[in-house]
C-alpha cells in the first residue's frame, strides 16, 4: 500500500473556505501548494511546538518548508506525505462548494473497514521502491534481508507502530510506558543515597592512591560523587548511543541487522511510537547491573556505590528527557528547547552526528556536533 493515493483512488477535492475552517487543535489542517495535509496528528510532535502549526493552520507553509529560519530536511518532507488528504480547488466559489464536493469528495458515510483502510493508508509506505517489508508481519525477522539497502530504510522514518514478534508475550516486553522508568528506579536511587550516605558517615571509606598513602572519603562529598555520576552517565549515553546503537551492522550478516533494529534501528524507522521511547526496566536490569559489579569491583564500596547512584540517576534523567524531546512542548528559548530541535535534526537528516542526549557537551570534542543551517 502507497502512502499517497493512487491515481486509481477517488481524490478529495476542498474549497478554501472548507480548509480554512479546520484551524483548531482538534482538526488542523494546511497546504503545501494545491496539496491538503491533515497535520492534527503531527502537532505534539513538531519540534517548534504546536504553537507554530495552529498560527499558519488553513494557509500555505510552502516558505516555512524552505526556511529561513529552518530548511526541512527531505524525510521531512516525506514525513509530511503521511498527511496528505487531498487537493484544494482554488476555482470552487462559496455557492457552489457544496455541488463541488458531492461530486469530487469521497463520500461522508464511510463504513468502519473503509476508515480503518483510509487511516493504514495515512500511516503507510512513503516510497514503495524502498519500503521492502510487510508491515503485516512482525519487522524483526524480517529487516536482516534488507542487506545493503538497510541502512537506507531504517532512516526513512514512518508515523506508524511497529511489530516486533509475532508471540504477544515478547512484543509486550519490548514495550514500556514512560512512568515506569522512574517508578522502577527512583526508589533504589534514594534507598542507595541514604545507604551510601550513612555508609561514608562512618569515615572508614579510603581511597589508596598508592599501598602507602590514602585519602578519607567524607560524607560530605558524597553529593559531588553523586554529580560526578551523573556527568559520567552523560558520556556513557554518548558512547552506548554513538559506538552501539548506531553501529553499521554488515550488510551480508542478518543476525547483526536484527540485533541492530531491535536495539535501536525501530526507534529510528518509527521515532514517535511512544511505547518505545525508553528502555524496558528488565533489560535496563542487565546494564545496570553490568555497571554496579564493575565499579564494586574496581573501587570501595562507598564511593563505587556513590558513583553508581549518582550514574543510575542520570539515567533515569535521561530516559525522562529521552522521551519529553519528542512528545514535549517546551517553551521557545529554553534549553529543553534547543535540545529539542537538536534530536529532531539527529532523526531526520544527520543521523550520524549529534549523538548526545541530555547534553550535547560531548558532541563537541567528539566533533559530531550537527552543523547549524546556512541561507
Amino acid at each position: 500500500m502507497k502512502n499517497k493515493m493512487s491515481p486509481s483512488a477517488s481524490l478529495r477535492f476542498f474549497s478554501e473556505k472548507e480548509v480554512a475552517k479546520h484551524c483548531t487543535k482538534d482538526s488542523c489542517w494546511v497546504l503545501l501548494g494545491t496539496r491538503v495535509y491533515d497535520v492534527t496528528g503531527f502537532l505534539r510532535m513538531h519540534p517548534g511546538g504546536e504553537a507554530l502549526i495552529l498560527r499558519r493552520c488553513g494557509r500555505d507553509i510552502s516558505r516555512e518548508i524552505e526556511g529561513p529560519p529552518h530548511r526541512h530536511s527531505e524525510n521531512a518532507r516525506r514525513w509530511m506525505e503521511q498527511y496528505y488528504i487531498g487537493e484544494l480547488d482554488r476555482d470552487s466559489t462559496h455557492e457552489d462548494t457544496g455541488t463541488l464536493r458531492q461530486r469530487k469528495k469521497i463520500p461522508e458515510s464511510t463504513t468502519e473497514e473503509e476508515e480503518e483502510t483510509s487511516a493504514i493508508n495515512k500511516c503507510s509506505k512513503v516510497d514503495e521502491e524502498t519500503d521492502l517489508v510487510d508491515w503485516r508481519k512482525p519487522l524483526a525477522w524480517q529487516v536482516g534481508y534488507l542487506g545493503e539497502k538497510y541502512d537506507t530504510w531504517v532512516h526513512q522514518p514512518v508515523d506508524r507502530p511497529i511489530r516486533l514478534f509475532e508471540n504477544d508475550f515478547f512484543e509486550a516486553n519490548t514495550k514500556t510506558s514512560w512512568y515506569m522508568v522512574p517508578i522502577v528506579w527512583m526508589p533504589l536511587v534514594i534507598f542507595l543515597s541514604w545507604y551510601c550516605y550513612t555508609l561514608l558517615a562512618q569515615e572508614r571509606t579510603r581511597l589508596f592512591i598508592t599501598s602507602d598513602y590514602s585519602i578519607l572519603v567524607h560524607k560530605y562529598s558524597f553529593p559531588f560523587i553523586f554529580m560526578f555520576g551523573m556527568f559520567l552517565w552523560s558520556f556513557i549515553e554518548y558512547c552506548i548511543h554513538r559506538f552501539v546503537f548506531h553501529m553499521r551492522p554488515p550488510a551480508h550478516n542478518y543476525y547483526l541487522i536484527m540485533l541492530h533494529f531491535l536495539l535501536h534501528g525501530q526507534h529510528h524507522k518509527s521515532p514517535f511510537d511512544g511505547s518505545r521511547l525508553v528502555f524496558p526496566p528488565s533489560l535496563a536490569a542487565i546494564v545496570v547491573g553490568a555497571f554496579y559489579l564493575i565499579l564494586r569491583q574496581t573501587l570501595p564500596e562507598g564511593l563505587g556505590t556513590s558513583l553508581f547512584v549518582g550514574g543510575l540517576c542520570g539515567y533515569v534523567v535521561y530516559d525522562m528527557i529521552h522521551y519529553y524531546l519528542h512528545y514535549g512542548s517546551p517553551r521557545k528559548g529554553s534549553y529543553l528547547y534547543g535540545l529539542k530541535a537538536y534530536h529532531v535534526k539527529h532523526h531526520f537528516e544527520h543521523q550520524r552526528a549529534g549523538f548526545g542526549i541530555t547534553t550535547t557537551f560531548w558532541d563537541y570534542p567528539f566533533n559530531t556536533v550537527i552543523p547549524e543551517q546556512t541561507f
